[in-house]
């Protein structure tokens, strides 16, 4: 048996809730009524003249039992006496003791006609298990139900993806299904990808966490994407339901949005899940950063697939779901009843809602608790029309206030740093910051986890990854893009910052920044120059190869052209060629390949390089900078390197046609399969050709011998059209928004109180 938690409801939802359960369980339809002062009656049901059955909700979650058993009997049994019902129903959702029921029914007698009438939490549990159309309809009860929990959260699923989702079932609370929860399921179904747009802190994280929880409930496995579509790539699996998720997937700032994010990467990936009836691909963005993502949208034409075949936009909220939105976060926050009297005085709420910069970001800010420390209860309605007028403030004052300099230096290194940090990379960044000169005027303790510990929840969060790796990312992408713009023209502190941090990810934010004229040419030289020249003199100890050698690629682009006599260049050479190859090696490949050409580097150095780096499963761009090394090598004296070069290819155009057949070049003209398969060997020798393959036709043969394509041909000529295996929301489509709110009326109802 399912229990529920009925805390996640307010007080509203908890009325619409019993009232359509009510309703269920007797077979007729009480009647609701505005929320407020409800003379004793939540709903009502006529059977016939002077035959009246009125039900009444009590959900006083923070009052203690005893406390309200006292109210019901000294008001609401005078309130019963007045109305005079033929039967009297009373549902609470505190437990019930079978003496705490004889109590209520002595008080409320003779209209409670018998025990059954008095419900409580077991009991509304026990009758909406029996009912579960009517647990559907109320979509934060069945999220929260122990039996679908228990199901979420004892899933297997990837790395991150549980954190992620721990913390979707916890916003769940305060979520408000709006027309685009239902239009974003309709998308998905019809197309299995939805990209949700809208302004930054309209909800669009929120809706996509809300619908991906309905898809893990009903089976899906979800995998969470932080930064690369290959992560995705990875765990791809073909037979099993899946649901994808990349939040913020052009980039969590500006910056990376006008760079473009791999837009190739996403959109072929979008068209292999296309394809597929049990996989679902959400996707978030900024509207102005997808409009501005203009190398995304060529990749969108070129691949003769439509952006707005997928895109949802979250444009406005109605009134009524900035009403909810604010009454929900209300009741469910921490601040004392001083504060929320300032907000019902002379309906003030309303100026919240109808003020301009209204967005449900603003809204978690200004009921957070923990962000009111400072601010006192007489204060508290203009430090809330202060941020309304002037959403920067919201980070503004807790960071330059409420931050001491350790702390704001920690924030800075995430910021800068871009997506997310391993826990191990910022501590080691934090130390070097506060070892550099000058460093020793910061203010505050200097700690690293004891300023982790204050920092995470308000402005880092801080999450486990796989067998417990900690990682550590921005508490909001808004945070960064204050970060980037207070940080802008301070040349010492950005020099400062990238050098403490080397790490691949902040080289990429500092070109960004350069790319999009954040920063000016002098300002990144002088960066990058500090950078190099700090690792250098450390003799590159502590650092990745193929940062230094992507640091060394930055430095010849900003105009330190690669050259012999320059002996910093040839020693991190020296360094690159010594380290094992890693996973990432496109940088190290382009430095080693003008150093072999140059001869500067050892050869036996590169070859090791080389031999190493074809076990890292290459892809297309670094295959066509290993070819140029390979390339330097005679075929005679290293014929095993070549060979060793031609089974990556043949790996690699493995991997990408079984992830994605080539099905319009393969089958357009082919009318057997024998000729499907001829087309499909000739295809495989162009691909391995442009590849650079010493043996294009050998590699050709041994791909045939591993992809069937017999099965793909079956596939594509003589399966029927997709037909969609999650159906429950096809044939069963419920508005949750318009079936929770539709007897809730105007704003001033909703905050009316009792």
């Amino acid at each position: 048996m399912s229990e529920y938690d009925f805390s996640r409801l307010n007080d509203k939802e908890f009325e619409i809730f019993c009232a359509d359960l009510l309703s269920a369980r007797e077979g007729v339809k009480f009647e609701r009524f505005k929320p407020g002062r409800d003379a004793g009656v939540d709903g009502r049901f006529f059977r016939s003249e002077g035959n009246e059955w009125i039900l009444q909700c009590k959900h006083w979650i923070s009052t203690p039992l005893e406390k309200l058993v006292k109210y019901i009997a000294d008001s609401e049994s005078v309130k019963v006496q007045k109305l005079s019902p033929s039967r009297y129903i009373l549902a609470l959702s505190h437990s019930l003791s079978r003496n705490d029921k004889s109590i209520l029914m002595q008080k409320l007698s003779p209209f409670v006609l018998s025990p059954s009438d008095i419900l409580g939490r077991e009991d509304l549990s026990d009758i909406l298990a029996k009912h579960p159309d009517v647990e559907r309809r109320h979509y934060k009860l069945w999220i929260a139900s122990s039996n679908v929990l228990a199901y979420l959260l004892n899933k297997p699923i990837h790395d991150r993806s549980q954190f992620e989702l721990g913390e979707i079932i916890e916003a769940s609370k305060l979520y408000v299904a709006t027309v685009s929860h239902n239009q974003s399921i309709e998308k998905l179904e019809s197309t299995s990808v939805v990209i949700i747009t809208g302004p930054a802190g309209i909800g669009k994280t929120t809706l996509a966490g809300q619908i991906i929880l309905q898809y893990v409930a009903n089976g899906f496995e979800l995998s969470v994407i932080s930064d690369d579509i290959r992560e995705a790539e990875g765990i791809l699996d073909h037979d099993s339901k899946q649901i994808f998720y990349f939040d913020d997937f052009l980039g969590r700032n500006y910056l990376e949005a006008l760079s473009g994010h791999e837009g190739g990467k996403v959109v072929s990936f979008i068209r292999r899940i296309v394809k597929n009836p049990r996989k679902r691909f959400v996707l978030t963005s900024r509207t102005t950063i997808l409009n501005q993502g203009k190398i995304l949208n060529d990749v969108f034409h070129n691949s003769n697939i439509n952006r707005n075949e997928f895109e949802i936009t979250l444009e406005s909220l109605a009134k009524i779901d900035k009403a909810q939105i604010l009454y929900n976060h209300i009741w469910h926050s921490e601040i004392d009843g001083e504060y929320v009297e300032q907000l019902y005085s002379q309906r003030r709420y309303r100026t919240i809602i109808e003020h301009r910069n209204f967005n449900p970001r603003l809204i978690r800010f200004i009921t957070d608790a923990q962000r009111l420390e400072d601010v006192s209860p007489e204060s508290y309605w203009t430090h809330i029309t202060g941020l309304l007028d002037d959403p920067s403030q919201v980070w503004d004052h807790p960071f330059q206030a409420q931050l001491d300099d350790c702390g704001r230096t920690l924030v800075l290194l995430v910021a800068m740093n871009g997506r997310l940090i391993t826990e191990s990379e910022l501590s080691e960044a934090f130390a070097r910051y506060l070892g550099s000169p000058g460093a020793a005027s910061l203010t505050g303790k200097k700690d690293f986890l004891l300023n982790l510990r204050h920092l995470s929840g308000s402005m880092i969060t801080r999450f486990l990854v796989g067998e417990g790796h900690p990682f550590v990312r921005l508490f909001n992408p808004s945070l960064g893009d204050f970060v980037l713009n207070r940080y802008a023209t301070n040349t010492p502190v950005l020099r400062q910052c990238f050098c403490s941090l080397k790490t691949l990810s902040s080289l990429k934010t500092l070109k960004d920044m350069l790319d999009n004229k954040i920063i000016n040419d002098g300002v990144a030289t002088e960066v990058i120059d500090h950078i190099f020249a700090s690792v250098a003199d450390m003799f590159f100890v502590g650092s990745n190869a193929e940062f230094v050698a992507q640091l060394c690629i930055v430095r010849s682009e900003l105009g330190k052209k690669f050259n012999l006599s320059d002996r910093s260049l040839l020693k991190a050479i020296d360094f690159i060629a010594g380290e094992k190859c890693g996973i990432c090696l496109l940088a190290s490949a382009r430095v080693l390949l003008w150093a072999l050409r140059n001869g500067s580097v050892d050869k036996v150095a590169v070859e090791a390089f080389l031999v190493e780096a074809f076990t890292k499963d290459p892809g297309y761009d670094e295959l066509l900078i290993l070819v140029q090394l390979v390339k330097c090598f005679d075929v005679v004296v290293h014929q095993s390197l070549y060979d060793a070069y031609d089974q990556a290819i043949t790996d690699h155009l493995i991997a990408s046609v079984e992830d994605e057949f080539p099905d319009e070049e393969v089958f357009a003209d082919s009318i057997s399969q024998s000729a499907a398969r001829r087309k499909f060997i000739e295809l495989m020798d162009e691909k391995a050709f442009a590849l650079g393959a010493n043996d294009s036709s050998n590699v050709a043969d041994a791909v045939i011998g591993y992809v069937d394509v017999d099965r793909f041909y079956d596939k594509y000529f003589y399966e029927a059209e997709r037909e969609p295996d999650y159906e429950f929301y096809r044939d069963k489509r419920i508005s949750w928004s318009e079936q929770s709110f539709s007897a809730v009326d105007p704003i001033d109802d909703l905050f009316s109180r009792e």
